[in-house]
This record gives structure tokens, sequence and C-alpha cells, in this order.
């Protein structure tokens, strides 16, 4: 019977983990795209500027290890904080600010593609996140779950030096993903 409550608990736990990354998510989803929305005359030459870089993307001079450090740089940075801070008593206020952040970003995403392409900027939308940041995400709530546990278990994790390898191994691919898979399929579909 303990051993019940104990898995109801933890399963509540997760339920609300969830719930909440996924609130303050869309907390920064509709606040960016309303930032879009009341600014949207500075940002009208923007699609035309991305147009312009698929472009040159797409030429013989860009190598994709350009691409893959830049991907390297433009998420790293973000992670190694989550790292970093992960070892701090302000984690769990980075964790929820990084989601509202990730909120932010997405709104203004989805509301530059709608303004930009009409109903096809909701594709596009989608598209400019796939396939990498359907690993990102997993990614990402897999080390908030890990360390928030860690955190609350007061104890070493199991197999802590394998989860290290396998989270930058993950983190690594998924930058790959993104300048051999994502970046085709921008420059396809603009």
């Amino acid at each position: 019977m303990i051993h019940h409550n104990e898995k109801t608990k933890s399963q509540i736990r997760k339920t609300g983990f969830l719930q909440k990354i996924l609130l303050l998510f869309l907390i920064g989803f509709f606040f960016g795209a309303l930032v879009y929305y009341i600014f949207q005359n500075s940002f009208s030459g923007l699609m035309e500027q991305m147009e312009q870089n698929m472009i040159g993307w797409s030429g013989e001079g860009y190598e994709m290890s350009n691409g893959f450090l830049q991907s390297l740089w433009n998420h790293g940075k973000y992670f190694f904080l989550l790292w970093l801070l992960s070892v701090s008593p302000v984690f769990l206020l980075y964790q929820s600010a990084f989601t509202v952040y990730t909120g932010i970003r997405n709104g203004f995403l989805v509301m530059f593609f709608i303004f930009g392409r009409g109903l096809r900027g909701i594709f596009l939308y989608f598209a400019s996140l796939f396939p990498h940041c359907i690993v990102f995400l997993i990614l990402y709530l897999f080390c908030f779950a890990w360390i928030r546990e860690s955190k609350k278990t007061d104890s070493q994790p199991k197999h802590k030096g394998f989860v290290y390898i396998a989270v930058t191994l993950v983190f690594l691919a998924a930058c790959l993903l993104e300048c051999k898979g994502n970046l085709p399929l921008m420059e396809t579909l603009l």
C-alpha cells in the first residue's frame, strides 16, 4: 500500500511539473505573439532578409561545419547555463525563465510566419522547428526533470556519468539535425 501511494504521488508531481512547464510556455507564447503584433511594422523586412540568408546558406561558399558551429553556439549557451545553474539555488527560477523565453520566441516566430506568408506561415513555423526541436524538447524536459529529482533526493543520482555523456551526445545530434535537416528543409519551402 505504501509503494502504491509513493507511485501515485510521483505521478502527481510529474503531472504538475509538465503543467507548470506548459503554462509558462503558453504565457511566453502569447506574450511573444502580442509583441510581434504590436510592433509588426518594425519587422516588415525580416522575411525578405531570411529568404536572402537561405539563398546564402545554400550557396557553395557555405559549409555545414559553420552551420553546426552556429547551431552549437545558439543552443549551447542556454544548455550550458542550464547545467551550470543546476547546482545553484536559482535553478528553478532559470528553468521557469527559460521556458517563458522559449514561449516568447515561438509566439514571435509563429506570428512572423503568419504575417509574412498567411496561412502557409503556420506550416512554415512547424517546418522551422523540424526535426531538431523535437529532440531539443525531449532533451530539455528530461534534463529539467532529472535535475529536479536529483535535487529532491539529496543523493547522487544513479548512472550520473552515463547521463552526462548521453545528454551531451543527444545535444550534439540535435545541433547536427538542425544544420543537416532543418536548413535544407527551410530552403526548399522558402
